[in-house]
């Protein structure tokens, strides 16, 4: 199990392929060289790199992505999916230690998000056929525990280039609920879906209905998201889905790349700003309808109190015409972030953030006052039903509370510079 040179494919669908150059290792680090036909495509890895320069690129920051560039590091699975990952290494009798970052890139092969896939490939890729939820949820809480699961192939296969710490799975989904897996073209009446399983370790035990929530007020908010469901479950609240925006039923594909794998910056470490994402958005898109929107889902992460806003929570997507625009949000729920603060500052801030903090950046951003003012007021107003829809989906009443008290201690910083007392919410 060894990979020495990758060759790195834009696979926009299964008949529409294009070599965008290959991978090597030079020590401990990568290097990559475009292939000499990949100039005259209109494509682009990231839109941060020179297009398609001659001779060996190297990592920006090797030290960021374990001597990987930042936009193949996005391909590789963190937390659930290398936890899948690693336990079937440890069946297998191979020491997860003895892996270059090439092998998991292989072993990723053509299973990663976005458009990009790796070859010659390690990993399998899932058989078409009919999926039980209830088992897969339950038997994922058993692996997570460290217990054996005789589903861990299918889990793996479904769910091993996963990133986010909760369990998932990549499935097919028809509009009775139905579900099967498979990678590429689908079933007549079935779409891509990422499905999220409740983990017992979860601060919250129907994060499925919170997050289903959040959706439908960041919809209220006017905030571009992908469809999401709350699917019925036997042993859960409901396990909470989303579809894919990076795939087609065809078998489309579309380049997705991360903030932290254009700015080659750790998602991990709170080293990245609001505005230097609204700054490498403008730059990739040309757009500041895209630094609106940007705006608009800070607002929104702000005032509903999502602190878990990293860059690996924020992507572009490059059609087949190599145009890049902003995806739609994902990840919307409540989460307190580290120490109680965001990872993308606000004005300098990771907390206790106020108008004039939002305003400040919109300012610097070449958004009017006006705009920006009417932009947080929308979002409050959105965000202040957040509560009452929550309890419509199901949510806890300890749940509620902590939401409650949350949302609208932040709500009430719109109006004041200073941190106000804690308020009550009762459900």
């Amino acid at each position: 199990m060894s990979a020495d040179v990758l060759n790195v494919i834009f696979e926009f669908s299964p008949v529409d392929e294009v070599l965008v150059g290959r991978v090597a290792l030079d020590g401990n680090a990568a290097v990559f060289e475009y292939d000499n036909t990949f100039a005259s495509s209109g494509l682009s890895l990231n839109p941060s790199f020179d297009a398609a320069m001659p001779g060996l690129v190297r990592p920006r920051d090797p030290r960021a992505f374990d001597g990987l560039h930042g936009v193949f590091a996005d391909s590789l699975p963190d937390a659930w999916g290398q936890l899948l990952f690693e336990r079937q290494l440890r069946d297998a009798g191979v020491a997860a230690g003895t892996l270059t970052i090439l092998d998991r890139l292989a072993y990723v092969g053509r299973r990663g998000r976005g458009a990009l896939v790796y070859e010659p490939s390690l990993g399998n890729v899932a058989a078409d056929r009919r999926v039980d939820l209830d088992h897969l949820a339950l038997e994922a809480n058993v692996v997570l525990e460290g217990g054996e699961s005789d589903v861990l192939r299918e889990l793996e296969r479904l769910g091993g280039s996963s990133g986010g710490a909760r369990p998932k799975v990549h499935v097919a989904l028809d509009e009775s609920g139905n579900a099967r897996s498979g990678d590429d073209v689908l079933p007549a009446g079935f779409t891509h879906w990422i499905v999220k399983f409740h983990a017992r370790a979860d601060r919250f035990a129907d994060i499925g209905p919170l997050e289903a929530a959040y959706s439908q007020v960041a919809r209220g908010a006017r905030i571009d998201i992908p469809r999401t469901r709350l699917i019925p479950a036997k042993s859960a609240p409901g396990y909470f889905a989303t579809e894919r925006f990076d795939r087609g039923p065809n078998g489309q594909r579309s380049h997705m790349l991360s903030a932290a794998g254009m700015l080659d910056a750790q998602w991990a470490l709170p080293s990245v700003s609001y505005e230097n994402l609204m700054d490498a958005i403008r730059g990739a898109t040309r757009d500041q309808q895209a630094v609106l929107e940007m705006f608009r889902r800070m607002v929104f992460n702000v005032l509903a109190v999502n602190r878990d806003d990293h860059a690996k929570q924020h992507s572009l997507l490059m059609d087949r015409a190599g145009h890049w625009r902003l995806s739609p949000a994902y990840d919307l729920t409540l989460a307190f972030g580290p120490g109680n603060e965001h990872y993308l500052a606000v004005n300098g801030r990771g907390r206790n953030i106020t108008r004039p903090d939002l305003l400040a950046v919109a300012d610097r951003q070449s958004i009017a006052k006006r705009i920006a003012s009417e932009i947080i007021d929308e979002v409050a107003t959105a965000v202040e039903t957040l509560p009452a829809i929550a309890r419509d989906f199901g949510v806890t009443s300890s749940t509620l509370r902590e939401l409650g008290r949350a949302t609208a201690e932040q709500l009430s910083l719109m109006t004041t510079t200073h941190a106000p007392k804690p308020t009550r919410w009762s459900p």
